[in-house]
């Protein structure tokens, strides 16, 4: 009778470091916790002395919500991200791919995907709110060169933002906490802390606008899941902020609860925040939580296989 092999886990079979080296390393690599408080600490690290060189250059670092302000310190975030991934990966032994981050898929299918999917939960949001009367067009708010060219600023500064932010939050450490608590607590972890940074550190901010936030992170983190890379997250990110606050004015507790400055639609939110979002912008509208709920439907239909992590 012909026995059949059992798959062992290496990790079993490989004795793990004794003592004290036991408490930052497994069979294999560095423990997820201190893999992920390194990252953390090299991306602050990184981003501070960036910091620190633009003000020795400028003397002063400019300040605001406009789109050469926002680029400049997406730009320092961006690659402060970048350089902690590359030494996490050097240290790790893994590619930027097995992280979320293939460089070649890069602004490619996914990210158009992306895109679409984000300009579409951004105005069926603002939709909603128009059809319950919570907002008005009265025309165009800029005409001409006046208009491409802040159409294009805003553009680049809304893409660094999605592309820094979701390379920070759902790459390296998305893939971090998966390898030591499993995807699906990691992400619910993260999200939670997603949210509670932008309702902790914004002024203004409601307990609607956090759980919103928190569950578009999580959104975010299934599309890393389902796609096996943030390209799907960065195109999303980037589309949904831009449509609304570039295009239809909708305001931003971080420019103080007003719209940005250059944004294309003369529009004009009114009625209580509940359905505004009030100074916070649509995002924290009730409206949202339904969009947010298709979203999570159409998606699970679209993409059905679990792609992300490739390996533990």
């Amino acid at each position: 009778m012909t026995q059949t092999a059992i798959p062992v886990d290496e990790d079993i079979l490989t004795p793990g470091p004794a003592g004290w080296r036991a408490i930052f390393r497994n069979a294999r690599e560095l423990r997820a916790g201190w893999s992920f408080l390194l990252f953390a600490f090299l991306y602050l690290v990184v981003g501070a002395g960036l910091t620190f060189v633009l003000r020795a250059l400028l003397h002063e670092l400019p300040e605001g919500w406009t789109p050469g302000v926002l680029s400049l310190s997406e730009a320092v975030s961006l690659l402060g991200a970048v350089a902690a991934l590359a030494v996490l990966a050097r240290l790790e032994r893994r590619s930027f791919a097995v992280y979320g981050v293939p460089l070649r898929a890069g602004l490619g299918r996914r990210f158009s995907e992306g895109s679409l999917w984000g300009i579409a939960a951004s105005a069926a949001t603002i939709l909603a709110i128009a059809a319950a009367g919570g907002y008005s067009v009265s025309g165009v708010a800029l005409h001409g060169g006046a208009l491409v060219a802040s159409a294009l600023l805003w553009g680049l500064a809304f893409l660094l933002i999605g592309i820094s932010e979701e390379i920070l939050f759902r790459s390296f450490p998305l893939f971090t906490l998966a390898r030591g608590l499993g995807f699906w607590p990691g992400a619910l972890l993260f999200s939670a802390f997603f949210g509670a940074l932008h309702y902790y550190t914004k002024p203004m901010e409601t307990w609607m606008d956090g759980i919103s936030v928190g569950l578009i992170g999580l959104f975010l983190c299934l599309t890393v899941r389902r796609t096996g890379d943030v390209w799907f997250a960065v195109g999303f990110h980037f589309t949904f902020n831009f449509v609304s606050m570039a295009l239809f004015g909708s305001p931003n507790t971080g420019n103080n609860g007003q719209p940005i400055p250059g944004h294309l639609l003369a529009g004009a939110f009114n009625g209580p925040a509940w359905l505004t979002g009030g100074p916070m912008g649509a995002e924290a509208s009730a409206c949202i939580f339904p969009v947010l709920a298709l979203l999570f439907g159409l998606f699970l239909l679209r993409f059905r296989r679990a792609q992300f992590p490739a390996e533990r």
